[in-house]
């Protein structure tokens, strides 16, 4: 298996994260604070450059990106395979029959009986010959492993999230957004999910959440201008009144006329188009043009969302948030932090010592369009502020021990911090700062690469 294999295999089966670091003003279990939520302001607003409204890459090459956005967006209509996301319906074959063969615990710490996921397993058989057929996403659909509700954890104290541990759901992969595109390669044998696959991840997804299209649907839906939304969790209701879904930030529709095309089910079972009339300042024009401004009005919308790891509870992690974002621009990133980090122009952090680290990233990052990468863990770059390198993230918590064990200081939000943020915790463990551990930085936008004299 290829490296880029695996890196989708491990989007998939939801490999743990490691090393996951973060900023609080929160207090330590010894009563230390950390700072930076006090020291540096929370609002993307404060570090906006002199001139905010000055294009960060120029409308012509936003253009380009764009289209290759929407290429990737509606690649599950265009291809007969997986091909597109490089990996292959037997190779997610075996490793479902790997995973029936693991431990797992239940929400409470209880270990589950040894057949308990060989019979969710089951329920979701897939022919490795299958053949996908069109469909879209109706709303905001939590996309699983396999096609269970049920939450797996690897250890009892994952479960509990003792220590402040992620309670980490093995199960639990990404969220599609309505409108998005599917290939749908199977049913469940009990009709209560399909597995499906969007331009950028694949997984169960509830059957009711999606339905199948036709060369009408999918005509209108590809060849049109389109609206993306700039709010977040915006409820989309019928004439009734009732939400039907939910709009986060960065969901795309088409327009027509004064309107946005939103997906139903039509009479016969298939999908259909139906009109939805969004609100002032809900949507802009995609792609947003990219400025500082709005730039900072994205991320604005965004700080203090609680984290969700894979999109649990419809919140973002930190590689959920960071796509999101450059979707409002028209840049198209991966769905896990690694694939996000070798996206475009790299800049490694590997062979930099520690302490010259933080003068690479302000000699090279690109304020509102760097990512900074560490293993597990992905940042966006604002500039500088108060002589260091500043950063967006959307973050669980911050290393500690206790007792010998180790644990986080949880934060679970989004926020702006240094790379040094949790330095005065006592009970942290040594080369524990995200400076410690950061290893690339990569600009998505690789126009802006070029400029830097880097290498796409």
């Amino acid at each position: 298996m290829n490296e880029k294999n695996t890196r989708v295999v491990i989007i998939f089966f939801m490999a743990i994260v490691t090393a996951i670091i973060t900023a609080t003003s929160c207090l330590a279990a010894n009563g230390a604070v950390v700072g930076d939520l006090d020291r540096f302001p929370q609002s993307a607003d404060t570090y906006l450059p002199v001139a905010p409204d000055s294009l960060i890459v120029s409308l012509a090459e936003q253009g380009v990106y764009a289209d290759e956005f929407m290429a990737n967006y509606f690649a599950p209509w265009r291809n007969e395979d997986l091909s597109y996301l490089d990996i292959s319906l037997d190779k997610i074959a075996t490793w479902h029959k790997n995973l029936a063969k693991k431990k797992y615990y239940n929400a409470k710490g209880v270990a589950l009986p040894n057949d308990s996921m060989t019979n969710i397993l089951a329920n979701g058989t897939i022919k490795t010959d299958a053949s996908p057929r069109p469909g879209v996403c109706l709303s905001d659909a939590d996309v699983r492993v396999l096609p269970t509700e049920t939450r797996v954890f690897s250890s009892a104290a994952a479960a509990k999230g003792d220590r402040g541990l992620l309670k980490l759901d093995q199960l639990q992969n990404s969220t599609i957004k309505p409108g998005e595109p599917l290939a749908i390669f199977a049913h469940s044998k009990d009709d209560k999910w399909l597995f499906a696959a969007t331009g950028a991840v694949l997984g169960w997804i509830k059957a009711e959440k999606a339905a199948l299209v036709d060369e009408d649907f999918m005509e209108k839906y590809m060849y049109a201008s389109y609206a993306v939304f700039v709010k977040d969790n915006v409820g989309i209701s019928e004439k009734n009144g009732t939400v039907t879904a939910t709009a986060k930030m960065g969901t795309i529709l088409p327009i027509e006329g004064a309107d946005l095309l939103m997906p139903a089910v039509g009479k016969n079972g298939m999908a259909s188009a139906v009109p939805y009339r969004p609100k002032a300042g809900e949507v802009d024009l995609f792609p947003v043009v990219f400025t500082p401004r709005n730039a900072a009005r994205a991320m604005d919308e965004l700080i203090g969302e609680p984290y969700g790891w894979g999109g649990a509870g419809g919140l973002r992690d930190c590689s959920a948030m960071t796509r999101d974002y450059f979707s409002l621009f028209g840049v198209w990133l991966p769905r896990n932090s690694a694939d996000q980090a070798a996206s475009g122009a790299v800049v490694s952090l590997e062979n930099t010592p520690v302490g010259e680290r933080p003068r690479t990233i302000v000699e090279n990052g690109v304020p509102f369009a760097t990512l900074i990468h560490m293993p597990g863990h992905i940042m966006l770059y604002l500039g500088v502020y108060d002589g260091e390198p500043v950063v967006f993230h959307n973050t669980w918590g911050v290393r500690v021990t206790d007792g010998g064990n180790a644990g986080r200081l949880v934060i679970g939000k989004a926020v702006i911090s240094s790379l040094r943020a949790g330095e005065e915790i006592k009970n942290r463990p040594k080369s524990s700062l995200y400076i410690d551990n950061v290893d690339k930085l990569a600009f998505p936008i690789g126009g802006i690469g070029n400029r830097l004299g880097l290498a796409r």
